[in-house]
This record gives structure tokens, C-alpha cells and sequence, in this order.
């Protein structure tokens, strides 16, 4: 299926991709990390095993084909619940969330050399210089950080569909604000640091992408969370350090805790983001933590 991509497309396209891009790994310890799989069997006594599979933002072909552990698990699922409801509330919400609607034009915002730079990197990304000088340094720095959309297409849309044609109770475990306030929390001074860094590594972006998207074909979690460390490696660490909290830390732990109910209903499809699953604070290690057994089905 091939449709128009929205500005609403890419924030969400981004949003869900921006761990693997934007800021740095916190899992240094790697006995304790979850090492290899994208599915894993969550179960409790008492209680139907549920699913928690690890996704990338991606349209690639070889991604959207799922395997047959991954579509038996699917098929079989009582509910799928995904990070963000792709809905159109979602959509009107984020449409306009990425834009400055109060006047302010992004050319006042960044030093001449800087907007100079960004307005050659973005119109790459197909995006006219009319439409940069409405957008917020954030979602500038985040549309940089992936490469361009083909078909819009992507992973977490085809669950999402998938559920709403199978009549799957689809649910999400964050809301589109919650998501946005990530960065929209963010001062003034942060948003063009990161869209500085955005800049900077720009050249680089396509083929660490193309790195990332052949470790999650081999569901090498741990080539995943070594990437990305290293995408990190001249950025600002200050302000990796902030997003290690709030854009990963913060984050797993309201999602574990919002999976309980859906865990204790039995049968739940979950999917989020890959880098979510491992590490000491990552999600399989507080499913553990909660009397859960994870075990790797693929």
C-alpha cells in the first residue's frame, strides 16, 4: 500500500524512531542485557502468556514480512497494544505540534550559519524552506534524524491496521502528548542544541541507519544498543544524558507499568520500540522484576 506522507506521518514515524538515532544507550551492562529476539513469551502463572515484541520505525519490505512466530503470535493475540495509537486524534494532535504557530519563524531563532545548513539538509528530506521556517527546532532535529520516507508504510502502522481489520481491542501505552512532551519540555536553548547535533551528524545518518536496520534483521539487540551508543560518541553529552532519562528511562518504566493490566487480561500482543526490551532498566528486566518469566520465541 502506498499513501501520501503528512507532516502528522512524520512525527509519528520519528517519535517512535528516535531511540535509535537521537540519544545515547544507558545499557552498560551487557551480562545483564537481553542479548538476541525481537519476540518474547511473557507469562505468569495463572494467567494466559502474553507477547512483547521489539520493532523498528521501518517500511522495509524484509521488516513488514513477519515471521511465522511473530504472525502466529499475532494472530493469536486477545488485544494488541502498541506505544502510540496511530488514530486520527493522534494525527490532528501532532500535525500541527511540530509547527511555531505563534509567528516566530525559525530563520530568528538560529544563527545565520546554522539555518543556512539545516535549510540544505532539509530540502534533501523534501522539505520546502516555507514550511522549515514554521517548524520547532525539535521536530527540525528529528525529521534529520531519519531518512526519507518511501510509502509511509511502516511497522508499527501495519500492526496497527492489522488490528483494526482483524477487530483486534488495540491500545496504546502512551498518548501522543505524553510522547511530544518529550521534547516540547525542553527549553529553548536544549531544542537547538539537539538540532545542532541533528545537523552535524547528518551526513553520517543514512548509513548508520542501514547499520541499525541490518542488526534488527539479525535481532542482534546488542549490535542495536552498540550503535547507538556510538552514534553518540561526539555529541553533546549533556544533553544525551537528559534524553537518557526522560526519552528512555522515565519512559520504560510507565510503559512496564501500564502493560500490567493488559498482561493480567492474558493473550496481549505487545510491541514496542527494540531498544526498549534490554538492559538493567530496560522492559524485559522489569517484567522480571514483577514475577514475570521472559523467554525469547524468536
Amino acid at each position: 500500500m502506498t499513501r501520501k506522507i503528512t507532516p502528522a506521518d512524520r512525527v509519528l514515524r520519528l517519535l517512535l524512531a528516535v531511540l535509535l538515532c537521537c540519544v545515547q544507550a544507558v545499557y552498560a551492562d551487557g551480562k545483564a542485557s537481553k542479548q538476541r529476539g525481537l519476540l518474547w513469551e511473557i507469562s505468569k502463572p495463572g494467567t494466559a502468556p502474553g507477547y512483547l515484541f521489539g520493532t523498528i520505525h521501518s517500511e522495509d519490505p524484509e521488516v513488514l514480512r513477519l515471521s511465522g512466530a511473530v504472525q502466529r503470535a499475532l494472530d493469536g493475540a486477545s488485544r494488541v497494544v502498541l506505544e502510540l495509537l496511530m488514530d486520527r486524534d493522534t494525527m490532528i494532535y501532532s500535525s500541527t505540534a511540530m509547527l511555531m504557530l505563534d509567528g516566530r519563524l525559525l530563520s530568528a531563532i538560529l544563527d545565520e550559519d546554522l539555518y543556512a545548513q539545516t535549510a540544505a539538509a532539509m530540502q534533501t528530506r523534501g522539505i520546502p524552506e516555507v514550511v522549515l521556517e514554521r517548524m520547532k527546532p525539535w521536530a527540525v532535529a528529528i525529521t534529520l534524524a531519519m531518512p526519507p520516507a518511501v510509502t509511509g508504510q511502516v511497522l508499527d502502522l501495519t500492526l496497527y491496521q492489522f488490528a483494526q481489520e482483524n477487530r483486534k481491542p488495540v491500545f496504546g501505552l502512551e498518548t501522543i502528548s505524553e510522547q511530544l512532551e518529550v521534547f516540547e519540555g525542553m527549553s529553548p536553548d536544549d531544542q537547538v542544541a539537539l538540532l545542532k547535533d541533528a545537523v552535524e551528524q547528518f551526513p553520517g545518518i543514512d548509513d548508520m541507519h542501514a547499520d541499525l536496520l541490518a542488526a534488527y534483521k539479525r535481532r542482534d539487540l546488542a549490535a542495536l544498543m552498540a550503535l547507538n551508543e556510538a552514534s553518540m560518541q561526539t555529541g553533546d553529552q549533556r544533553l544525551a544524558r537528559v534524553f537518557q532519562q526522560r526519552l528512555i528511562l522515565d519512559r520504560n518504566r510507565r510503559m512496564a507499568d501500564r502493560m500490567q493490566e493488559h498482561l493480567q487480561a492474558g493473550g496481549a500482543f505487545i510491541a514496542v520500540g527494540a531498544l526498549h526490551l534490554p538492559g538493567e532498566q530496560g522492559l524485559l528486566a522489569y517484567l522480571e522484576q514483577r514475577g514475570y518469566s521472559v523467554r525469547v520465541v524468536y
